[in-house]
């Protein structure tokens, strides 16, 4: 596979919304020895996290990408500096709305998500079967 258990880290400008398009293309170059579908998985839910961090906890302060070592998963890391605020799944009334699916994406899509806190930020990490 293109990374090992060692973390690729992405940084994000400051006082901008992220720039996803290009975090989608650091994403391929960095899993450059995965499947397609793994890939496309990886770039969802990628792109669902950092949103989720950018409009609810005050933006993204880093993105980590890694294939733990033995392990046949994509681990994605989202670190933001809000770490009281946890995520949760809203169910929307309107079926319309383009806002309330990215956390019941992140759980379908992903074979494990989860948030560690620490001082003064948050992780939310989703492990990708890599195929």
């Amino acid at each position: 596979m293109g990374i090992t258990s060692t973390r690729q880290a992405y940084e994000f400008p400051t006082g901008i919304a992220p720039p996803l398009g290009a975090v989608r293309a650091w994403l391929r170059e960095q899993l450059g020895g995965v499947g397609r579908t793994t890939i496309a998985d990886t770039e969802l839910l990628t792109t669902e996290l950092v949103t989720n961090a950018h409009e609810h906890a005050d933006g993204v302060a880093e993105l980590r990408v890694s294939v733990p070592s033995g392990r046949d998963v994509v681990r994605i890391e989202v670190d933001d500096r809000r770490p009281r605020l946890r995520p949760r799944r809203v169910i929307k009334d309107d079926p319309t709305s383009p806002h309330g699916r990215g956390l019941a994406l992140v759980e379908a899509v992903s074979t494990e998500w989860g948030v560690d806190t620490g001082a003064g930020f948050k992780t939310v990490w989703a492990e990708i079967p890599a195929l």
